[in-house]
């Protein structure tokens, strides 16, 4: 599974990197030759779309959000099962809503044959791109539910190799 993750946050870190160069090399273009690059703003939301999705993917799995514990860390192994059991089914029910929403999103776009302005670029691939990670999210969200609320699995183990904080 560490595989996976890694593909997915390397995915990310990519279209990162790809947003950060197209914005500088925008700003260097039209601010110092008043020129452009065709289509940047549409490319870069694009990137930027499909960067935040994926990101979105392996925090899921890998429970590097940020959270608040303060409840958690003080309170007894119940109540930490609740929070778990609670936190997590949540998760993957937002998770199964947005990624049910941003795939009709995607059909939708389609359907309308959406084209950016310059280079007449279909803008479903940018959505699909981004709907993959969602649905690659919700996947994550599913399998660390399985993992914490059917297996019981403590929610530090699959970080600290066993060991609970």
């Amino acid at each position: 599974m560490e595989k996976i993750v890694t593909i997915v946050e390397q995915t990310a870190g990519y279209c990162i990197g790809f947003l950060a160069i197209i914005t500088f090399s925008e700003a260097i273009l039209r601010y110092g030759f008043s020129t452009h690059i065709p289509d940047s703003f549409v490319f870069g939301q694009m990137v930027q779309g499909i960067a935040i999705c994926w990101g979105i993917a392996t925090t899921t799995y890998a429970d590097r959000q940020i959270t608040v514990d303060i409840l958690y860390e003080f309170g007894g192994s119940t109540l930490r099962r609740i929070c778990d059991v609670v936190g997590y089914s949540v998760n993957l029910a937002f998770m199964a809503a947005f990624g049910y929403a941003i795939t009709f999103k995607v059909f939708d776009i389609l359907e309308a044959g959406e084209i950016s302005n310059d280079l007449a670029v279909p803008l479903w691939t940018g959505y699909t791109l981004a709907s993959v990670g969602i649905l690659a999210a919700f996947l994550m969200s599913a399998l660390r539910w399985w993992q914490i609320v059917i297996q019981r699995q403590h929610i530090h183990e699959h970080m600290m190799g066993g060991v609970e904080t």
